[in-house]
């Protein structure tokens, strides 16, 4: 299995990287959130921006203070994707375009719904400024077939060196099959993905990425950022009882 290396991790190789997600609204409660999951077993962490109320730039400089070394993960989630923000297509475009330019943290989620063209521009950017980029895609509706998630995870990696991100809803225990045959397929063909079934069915999905290629696992600190994500103690805990004895030779991408 191949690995993607980014902000001091190697994504692909051994566990899961496990990221813990930020999600208060104000500064004081959002710092305290920050004290309280550094001493959860995060590898990384995701700073869901659209739920922060009061001005970014300030607290981006707070918050790299109190996590570090760790790396962190800034997420502009659309209300699209199932996030609170309300920003689309060009004004979601500049608003990363000058979060990248403030610079301060190591990856970027970029969604794949604002165009093809604008993900392509974003994850240009981001590789100029030394920044990661984790190319996503959401779906609340239901779970595509297997062919269609493994198609849209290898074009999110066409776009450029990235981390393609899938999320689905399971409505039966197919569902969850499907998006884990297509985590195989897609990471055998272009390196380490991320995917998920969200909600209670699709839990194990979070914990057997080791066994399908999916590079990170998102658990929960204070307040989950998704349904059906695992408390991050938890999730450690599993994902090593499930770790293979004799991991397979890895190599860079």
């Amino acid at each position: 299995m191949k690995w993607f290396e980014a902000a001091g991790l190697r994504f692909g190789q051994g566990l899961p990287k496990i990221c813990v997600p930020l999600t208060e609204s104000r500064l004081p409660a959002l710092l305290e959130e920050a004290a309280f999951v550094r001493a959860l077993p995060a590898d990384l962490y995701e700073w869901r921006m659209d739920c922060f109320e009061e001005d970014v730039g300030f607290a981006l400089s707070a918050l790299k203070s109190a996590l570090a070394p760790r790396p962190l993960l800034c997420t502009v989630r659309t209300q699209q994707e199932g996030g609170k923000s309300p920003l689309e297509g060009e004004a979601y475009e500049e608003f990363l375009l000058a979060l990248l330019e403030r610079g301060g943290f190591g990856l970027l989620d970029i969604e794949l719904s604002k165009g093809r063209d604008r993900a392509k521009r974003l994850l240009e950017k981001a590789a100029e400024k030394g920044v990661a980029a984790v190319v996503s895609r959401h779906d609340f509706s239901g779970t595509p077939p297997e062919e269609e998630i493994a198609g849209t995870l290898m074009q999110m990696r066409e776009l450029g060196p990235c981390l393609p991100k899938y999320a689905a809803t399971p409505r039966r225990p197919e569902d969850v099959l499907a998006l884990l045959g297509a985590t195989l397929r897609a990471s055998r063909e272009t390196g380490p993905v991320i995917t998920m079934a969200m909600g209670p069915l699709g839990k194990v999905s979070r914990v057997c990425g080791q066994a399908f290629g999916s590079c990170v696992t998102f658990g929960a600190g204070k307040s989950a950022s998704a349904p059906g994500q695992l408390g991050a103690e938890d999730l450690r805990a599993i994902l090593e009882d499930l770790s293979p004895e004799e991991p397979g030779k890895e190599e860079a991408l």
